[in-house]
């Protein structure tokens, strides 16, 4: 019995050592072991010593980093307001640094306001595109001149690419372009025999506006797959920086991907061919699905989705992100959303970051719900697990979330509603928690301060 006791206490206390090294080998907390929160300041109205009180409170409350991200102003407010990338801004983003370093923190930055990414910088040829076009038939004979309008009624500022004839059922002809036959918005062509399928297609525009923008970043969302478009974007950015000499933040973000109906880019002809390796335009027909020839086998669609993802992947994704390290920066991206394959964009970045959609309740029972204030979780795990995944077998350390988003309303959600959305994300691979979100306001401005909506 002695022995059994001796025995014990030898493993007893081979145990506590063992504690003991474990808990001198903690490692250091750094910035991405704390959590970090988007932090929205409407109308870019920061003050020095607003953004000092702040910042400190911020950093008791155990945060590491604030993404700063400037969104509309205020009612009333207009005053105060500075406009993006302004000297001004400049200023106040360098005196934010200061005091975010002052009390152990970091501040990341989006490549931009509101969202997506876009401004006044963003001319109507380098917005975001989309395809318009005007069809019809006409029945040549190779002698006599045929007639056909090409006028499109739009208010999206179109500008013609192409004019192009497909031979129809009975012709043995090939697709032909015939812009060069165009008087004004009649084409005049002396068609050979047959009929003939003729389609005006059309360089147009979504004419989206930036989301939430700021003063300073009211415009047009750019052109995400024309790698001139997203240069000359990042360009704008980069002359405030080398102007001011304020020092890049550590991270640049970009939000989801809610370019909405930008399916088209002027340069989509040239950009297909040198991915595929054959021409679209003499195929359009067959993407339209219009006439007589048929994508039977859907090759022409598949290439053409293909090519998208070609395109936002390394004109906008991959620039992005090599223009973020020309400057010593990093970037996290949301790819959700994007017309690719998700684990190709998240994987070009160097943060992958998920999203939350509503409120996870993991069949918790007694867990707290508000009829007609709580949102359903939308979350799908497979799709959330793409960040996690491409970060993963990219070898890259960090995958973030933007957390909490619409768990309830404001001043409603409790720490238990909390608690199993982070489980969630941590579930999925999150290891680098960013908050949604909070709302940056003057030190005396009174209870409950400024708020936005989301």
């Amino acid at each position: 019995m002695k022995k059994l006791l001796s025995l014990f206490v030898v493993a007893l206390t081979g145990l506590t050592q063992t504690g003991a090294q474990t808990t001198a080998q903690w490692p250091e907390v750094n910035h991405e072991a704390k959590p970090a929160s988007r932090w929205w300041i409407m109308g870019s109205a920061f003050d020095e010593t607003s953004v000092n009180n702040r910042m400190a409170e911020y950093a008791a409350a155990g945060l590491g980093t604030m993404e700063l991200t400037p969104i509309y102003g205020v009612q009333g407010n207009d005053k105060n307001e500075l406009g993006f990338l302004s000297n001004a801004w400049m200023d106040a983003l360098r005196y934010t640094q200061d005091a975010a370093a002052k009390n152990g923190m970091r501040i990341d930055m989006n490549t931009g306001t509101g969202w997506p990414f876009g401004g006044p910088s963003v001319t109507i040829d380098e917005a975001a595109g989309k395809l318009e076009y005007v069809s019809g038939t006409i029945t040549g004979d190779g002698a006599a001149e045929q007639t056909m309008s090409i006028a499109l009624t739009s208010s999206n500022k179109p500008k013609l690419n192409r004019v192009m004839a497909y031979p129809q059922k009975g012709n043995d002809g090939q697709p032909t372009d015939v812009t060069q036959y165009l008087s004004g918005n009649t084409l005049k062509w002396v068609a050979p025999a047959g009929k003939w399928l003729v389609i005006a297609i059309y360089n147009s525009h979504t004419m989206q506006q930036v989301k939430r923008a700021a003063p300073g970043g009211v415009g047009y969302v750019m052109d995400h797959l024309d790698s001139t478009a997203v240069a000359n974007y990042l360009k704008v950015i980069e002359n405030a920086f080398e102007k001011s000499g304020v020092p890049y933040p550590k991270t640049f973000f970009n939000d989801s991907y809610e370019v909405y109906n930008a399916d088209w880019t002027p340069k989509m002809f040239e950009e297909f061919e040198k991915y595929r390796g054959y021409k679209l335009e003499d195929n359009m027909d067959k993407l339209l699905a219009l006439g007589d020839r048929k994508d039977t086998d859907g090759v022409v669609r598949a290439d053409y989705r293909e090519t998208l993802n070609d395109m936002l992947l390394n004109n906008f994704t991959r620039q992005w992100t090599a223009w973020a390290h020309k400057h010593g920066a990093k970037t996290r991206n949301q790819a959700h959303g994007s017309p690719g394959n998700l684990i190709d964009i998240y994987a070009a970045v160097d943060i992958p970051e998920i999203e939350g959609f509503g409120l996870t309740d993991f069949g918790i029972k007694g867990l707290r719900t508000d009829p007609k204030f709580t949102r359903a979780n939308y979350s799908d795990l497979s799709t959330l697990k793409y960040a996690s995944s491409a970060a993963h077998v990219t070898g890259k350390p960090l995958t973030s979330s933007e957390t909490f988003t619409w768990l309830t309303e404001h001043f409603r959600t409790s720490l238990s509603q909390m608690k199993p959305d982070m489980d969630l994300m941590f579930t999925c691979g999150v290891n680098n928690m960013y908050f949604h979100g909070i709302c940056y306001s003057p030190k005396n401005d009174p209870w409950p301060g400024w708020r936005f909506y989301a």
